[in-house]
């Protein structure tokens, strides 16, 4: 069946996405510039990467409109490059599939080094324990697949609601002289090791 222009087009994002995610140097950048904006200089030393290598990734992403100069300032003669992410950068289920498989474990890898980044973070300069009604949990659980799936949805409108917040909050910060708090929200959602969920289970009927 021939495809329509509209599918077209969409496929023809989903590859560019594709693109754009697929090496997890690329996807770490994405990571930083979404928060901030940074010179190709600064990313290297941030990631301790080659400058030749990152200035490559972030020409790529700029190709595929990932990420926007927004600024230049000369440094010793040359002159620095500064950009930020154009969009919050996320994969939909469908970019997802359409992603090789082989590409998956590196931008799972980067993205959860940037988590763990944060927690040292907050860790280190005790911001993580500053606010009392911070939340951190650790739930084992045993489930069937209607119970993944049922968590799996909830934590996907869960994230909805957290850049529905985020969203507002921006607009309200727009109109006060307020400071922002910088917070951040990390989710994980996987399946573990066979030998753990037998324990887990024998923990469940024990205290059943």
């Amino acid at each position: 069946m021939p495809k329509t222009k509209t599918n077209k087009q969409k496929d023809g994002v989903e590859q560019l996405v594709a693109k754009a995610f697929a090496h997890p140097l690329r996807v770490q950048i994405l990571i930083i510039l979404n928060e901030r904006v940074a010179s190709p200089n600064l990313l290297a030393q941030e990631l301790g990467q080659s400058l030749n290598l990152v200035a490559y990734h972030v020409r790529v992403l700029e190709k595929y409109d990932c990420i926007e100069l927004v600024d230049t300032k000369q440094r010793r003669g040359a002159t620095e490059h500064f950009y930020r992410a154009t969009r919050r950068q996320f994969l939909s289920d469908a970019e997802w599939s359409r992603l090789p498989e082989v590409l998956r474990p590196g931008i799972y890898g980067a993205i959860l080094k940037a988590m763990f980044q944060d927690i040292e973070e907050a860790a280190n300069s005790g911001t993580l324990y500053e606010l009392e009604d911070l939340h951190v949990s650790r739930t084992p659980m045993v489930v069937d697949e209607q119970g993944w799936n049922d968590v799996a949805s909830l934590l996907s409108e869960t994230l909805d609601r957290v850049l529905e917040i985020q969203a507002e909050s921006s607009a309200r910060l727009a109109k006060s002289s307020q400071p922002g708090l910088l917070s951040k929200v990390e989710m994980l959602h996987f399946k573990s090791p066979e030998e753990a969920a037998e324990a887990a289970a024998e923990d469940v009927t024990l205290s059943s």
